[in-house]
């Protein structure tokens, strides 16, 4: 009969010891993040130490005036979307990551000109991969840059004077870097 408590002692103590044995620094869990040139803002989720979720937003917007014509266009587009990664630390202070970034675009062109006005408006989604790494020179904080490979899908819908049909279908892969910051408060 006393052997029972000593028992349960011994193991609750067993599996104790490797959670006292680790560092009780806080680990980085959610952070936010930013990219140039494009414009986006990201949050970190590290689910673990290899792991890393991270929902984005990404837009741009851009336009251009044409003197010769008195020509005005416009565009713009948003980006939603998740990045799954792994992690790995090869440094104390350096880290890389690869894994799928994919999400839904949104976007609309208008021409304003001689030829009447014109405007597009574009949904889709998109699938890719990226590889990134980053530096931390002070605990909270990281520099680096990414490189992605991308596939997206879109369809248009035209409306105004334009010569474009009613629906176009648009796919299309490109390769973008972006350098990326990330404050872990």
């Amino acid at each position: 009969m006393r052997a029972t408590p000593l028992v349960v002692f011994s193991a609750v103590a067993a599996f104790t010891l490797p959670l006292a044995a680790q560092d009780r620094t806080p680990a980085r869990v959610v952070g936010v993040g930013v990219t140039v040139p494009d414009v986006g803002v990201l949050l970190p989720i590290n689910v673990s130490q290899r792991v890393r979720l991270e929902p984005y937003v990404d837009f741009s917007s851009t336009r251009a005036d044409y003197p010769v014509t008195s020509d005005t266009a416009w565009a713009s587009h948003v980006r939603i979307g998740l990045g799954l990664f792994s992690v790995a630390h090869p440094r104390e202070r350096l880290g890389l990551y690869f894994g799928p970034r994919f999400g839904l675009l949104r976007g609309s062109t208008r021409i304003n000109g001689s030829a009447g006005q014109t405007s597009t408006k574009s949904r889709g989604w998109f699938l890719g991969g990226a590889i990134g790494s980053e530096y931390s020179p002070v605990a909270g904080l990281s520099v680096g840059g990414e490189a992605k490979i991308e596939f997206d899908h879109s369809s248009s819908s035209a409306s105004g004077s334009t010569s474009i049909g009613p629906s176009l279908y648009a796919r299309s892969w490109f390769s973008s870097g972006v350098v990326v910051m990330r404050f872990y408060p």
